[in-house]
């Protein structure tokens, strides 16, 4: 008990910086966080005090991203992307689903429940296409420490802005026929998906090593 006391203090003495992405979005994340990028991704860690922050921006591949010109089409990418989700691992249940908006643009909320055996971990995400990119915001915690991270998580989710000249038309795409494959292999999307689980594992259970060692 007295752990989670100077845990929570520390949670509330941490200091937070506003971040800004691209054109497109900005959040806060805890000093300290760590950032890649590559030509066609971008990706963010935060450790909390009681949870994990993950942030991945996979900008649109004319070859296999499907066209979302209109809302029908964006509710069914974010639909597939949220039971490739769910699929990518084998004890993972899919609770809170919910579509929300964050400014004038369309998102999709859900939480990943996950019973690795040591307790469950929940994975808080928030599923956004804009501009051509995918943006992916998670917060991940233990169940056993619910109380404290949700603090935590409400204070990154209701972090996360969008730029005023960014509005609803800007969530679709319509990609050159030409530019395309005949048929999009879901498999490249997938792979997608399960790269972010495997992220959010990786730095999760390397965070959870770290603790018991201390």
């Amino acid at each position: 008990m007295l752990a989670l006391m100077v845990s929570a203090l520390g949670a509330f003495a941490q200091q937070w910086e506003t971040v800004k992405m691209d054109s497109t979005v900005s959040f806060k994340l805890p000093k300290g966080f760590v950032k890649n990028q590559t030509d066609s991704t971008k990706t963010f860690s935060a450790s909390t005090p009681f949870g994990t922050i993950l942030i991945f921006k996979d900008v649109d591949n004319p070859m296999v991203t499907p066209d979302i010109d209109r809302d029908r089409h964006l509710s069914k990418y974010y639909n597939d992307y949220l039971r490739r989700v769910e699929n990518s691992v084998s004890d993972g249940k899919i609770t809170g689903e919910r579509d929300t908006t964050l400014s004038d643009l369309k998102v999709k909320d859900f939480t990943l429940e996950i019973d690795t055996g040591g307790g469950v971990q929940l994975r808080k995400f928030r599923l956004m296409h804009a501009n051509n990119a995918t943006y992916v915001f998670e917060f991940l915690y233990q169940q056993l420490h619910q109380e404290y991270a949700m603090d935590e998580s409400v204070l990154f989710f209701n972090s996360i802005t969008v730029n005023e000249n960014v509005h609803r038309e800007n969530q679709f795409n319509q990609p050159e026929a030409e530019s395309k494959s005949a048929e999009i292999n879901p498999y490249f999307i997938g792979g997608g998906v399960l790269l972010v689980i495997l992220i959010a594992a990786v730095v999760f259970f390397a965070r959870r090593s770290s603790a018991k060692k201390l």
